[in-house]
């Protein structure tokens, strides 16, 4: 790791690494490194709560610690493939992720997070959830939440909604309830395994620790045979992802339109129109899709094309009307995305410190997983 260095945001100090086991000197050189390391220690207390922000939140509204001065923090991730692991330990804090920053980032992984220490009450839009230490929760970065989490330490597993497209649904139906039984307790172990051998484990490895990770979630959240769940939503929510997941890979061809949809998936357009009733219609959908595509753009300071060529790439062909869209999805004009990526405003775009390449944000790096 690099040290991030900005000029307007205290800075994460990368706390050094704990000693090396004895290995071979062959060993050490392949070992699988961090992909992210940030901490607080070293950081004046009055500023450790802003960098916090700065490196591990911009992907979530942070509103108030629950400490009375300072906050310390350390989150240390891996990226296994398409996924991530990351062990962390912070003070107290109270943060929600809305319905803006899921449009803005457009993250929608899930994360199955285990406390070793501290609670943590989530409040979604069925109700208010209190998880324990030692009970694995999935959430889900698609949907907003309000979290109050007491000083913890937790690891979570992050997971690409792309990882599991078959599963999605049995995924979803899972959220925001701790998972219990045997099945839940196997998934904690493996967890904990995972957090135990990781410093230890070469990249070579990397492969089958992979498939492992993979057939480990499928095991332990796929029902148990003998009771399944109701049928009917099930495969309602299996065709909706089918058809996200075609209008994914699609994005960017003129031509997707609902008719072409419905050839693609083998679906009636009663069906798919039903289908996304509860999201404001299958047209209004891909525009969303699509300007969601053209702000994480038009955010990235590493993205040179001008903002009416990322436009254009998305199927907008007239600059103002661009505009006016864009302006009522998030509030602000696509100019003004782009100023702000280049010049480091966090307060519109999602843009990465100044040392960009060498020390990503946290959200930079979930961004990347696939």
């Amino acid at each position: 790791m690099i040290e991030m260095q900005t000029a307007t945001l205290p800075r994460l100090l990368h706390a050094p690494p704990a000693p090396a086991s004895v290995v071979d000197p062959v060993s050490r050189e392949t070992l699988l490194k961090p992909a992210h390391i940030a901490s607080t220690a070293g950081v004046p207390p009055s500023e450790q709560f802003v960098a916090w922000q700065a490196q591990c939140g911009p992907g979530v509204q942070m509103e108030e610690p629950l400490g009375t001065f300072g906050f310390r923090g350390r989150c240390t991730t891996w990226k296994l493939g398409p996924f991530a692991f990351l062990r962390a330990s912070a003070d107290g804090l109270r943060y929600r992720r809305d319905r803006a920053q899921v449009r803005r980032d457009a993250l929608d992984h899930w994360i199955i997070r285990l406390s070793h220490r501290g609670g943590l009450e989530l409040r979604t839009q069925s109700g208010l959830v209190l998880v324990r230490p030692g009970q694995p929760v999935i959430l889900s970065l698609a949907n907003s939440c309000e979290v109050v989490r007491s000083e913890s330490e937790w690891i979570s597993l992050v997971v690409p909604r792309d990882a599991f497209p078959n599963l999605a649904p049995i995924i979803d139906r899972r959220l925001y309830a701790p998972l219990g039984g045997s099945l839940g307790s196997l998934l904690a172990s493996y967890m904990r395994t995972l957090e135990m051998q990781l410093p230890e484990t070469s990249e070579c490895e990397l492969p089958r620790l992979v498939e492992a990770t993979r057939a480990m979630i499928a095991a332990c959240i796929v029902p148990v045979h003998g009771q399944p769940d109701d049928p009917m939503p099930m495969l309602e929510h299996a065709r909706l992802e089918r058809v996200r997941l075609a209008i994914r890979q699609k994005l960017r061809s003129p031509t997707l339109t609902p008719r072409r949809l419905c050839r693609m998936v083998g679906m009636s357009r009663s069906q798919l129109y039903r289908l996304f009733e509860p999201l404001g219609g299958v047209a209004r959908y891909i525009q969303s899709e699509r300007l969601r595509e053209a702000y994480r753009a038009l955010a990235n300071p590493d993205n040179l094309r001008g903002i009416y060529e990322v436009a254009q790439d998305l199927g907008f062909f007239d600059a103002s009307a661009f505009s006016r869209t864009f302006r009522r999805e998030f509030g602000c004009a696509p100019s003004d995305v782009r100023m702000a990526a280049r010049s480091g405003d966090r307060t519109i775009a999602l843009r990465r410190p100044i040392s960009a390449a060498a020390c990503p944000t946290l959200t930079e790096l979930l961004r990347s997983l696939q």
